[in-house]
């Protein structure tokens, strides 16, 4: 069995190739960047997803049995500088992917990873796959997109497509671009230089937050049992206040009496105050279940950037 992952140099990708390559599979990783071959690194298969033919010919000499769809920009402020090229990357990246398939008449199951992000601002208490799409942002709209582009590839061309709503997640190796990371790395640079402030956006809000490595497990389990053409939300099921994220690496690096200051410019104006997932779906008819505690995940995580930045016990 083989599998091919796009995006394969990113924080999921490297985690997905892993998980996959754990089951027994073979794995290509592509991205713009680079290409990995089980693993190890090459340059042979790098292709950037809206290079088609490029595509197309790494898809006919490879011929995977399973396809991850990561491949797309994930940091959403510089989807708002960026929109036009964030439809390319997502809409017409997908619509490459999936023409390459149609055109090869490849047989091969494919998980399209959309995002939680397109449920927008809907103010629902929790956040079901029949809910409607809210996007409001660019890149919550492109995956929108793609996910109905997908939708009308299994309808109209009977292709094996599934779908999975990934929320917040975080772990060891995430960028700090993103608030669970960026607040682990700052606590460990106060550890290390003695020092009491940490800089953050809206504490006030709660988010849904998975381990990553719970994440790349819920997507085999989706590749593996997942009903063809159907919707799956990735997700905790529990809503974690952000200040409590906060908390919890304040207690694992020992420091008292902490100063937070609230940055201006990492306020998001389109923020919600809740963002809570059912994760039922994913759960009851696929047996699947997170095996990580937010707990365990952020002292994973702070473990991670005090190794990275040497800070001394």
């Amino acid at each position: 069995m083989k599998a091919l992952i796009t995006g394969a140099s990113g924080f999921v990708g490297t985690f997905m190739t892993r998980a996959v390559m754990n089951k027994g599979i073979d794995v290509l990783g592509v991205s713009r960047s680079t290409s990995f071959k089980n693993g190890i690194e090459t340059g042979d298969y790098r292709c950037d997803i809206l290079d088609k033919e490029s595509l197309k010919e790494i898809l006919n000499s490879y011929k995977p049995n399973y396809i991850v769809h990561l491949a797309g920009p994930a940091y959403i402020p510089d989807c708002f500088n960026r929109p036009e090229y964030t439809y390319d990357t997502i809409f017409t990246g997908t619509l490459n992917l999936l023409e390459s398939i149609r055109e090869l008449q490849l047989v091969t199951r494919i998980l399209y990873v959309s995002s939680a992000d397109i449920y927008g601002g809907a103010t629902k208490g929790v956040l079901s796959e029949e809910d409607p799409y809210e996007p409001n942002n660019p890149y919550s709209s492109a995956k929108a997109c793609a996910e109905l582009l997908c939708k009308q590839y299994y309808l109209s061309y009977g292709m094996d497509i599934l779908i999975a709503r990934p929320f917040n997640h975080t772990g060891p190796g995430q960028s700090t671009d993103f608030v669970c990371s960026s607040f682990a790395y700052q606590v460990a640079q106060m550890k290390r230089n003695g020092k009491q402030e940490l800089y953050t956006g809206n504490i006030d809000v709660k988010r849904d937050f998975l381990d990553v490595r719970d994440v790349v497990e819920a997507y085999l389990c989706i590749l593996e049992k997942g009903v063809i053409g159907d919707v799956y939300n990735v997700c905790s099921g529990n809503a974690t206040p952000i200040r409590d994220i906060v908390n919890i690496l304040f207690q694992q690096a020992g420091i008292v009496d902490p100063i937070i200051r609230i940055d201006q410019k990492k306020i998001r104006k389109t923020d919600i105050k809740v963002r809570l997932g059912d994760n039922s779906k994913l759960t009851l008819t696929l047996n699947w279940k997170p095996k990580y505690t937010i707990e365990e995940t952020i002292a994973d995580l702070f473990i991670y950037w005090k190794e990275n930045i040497h800070v001394k016990e």
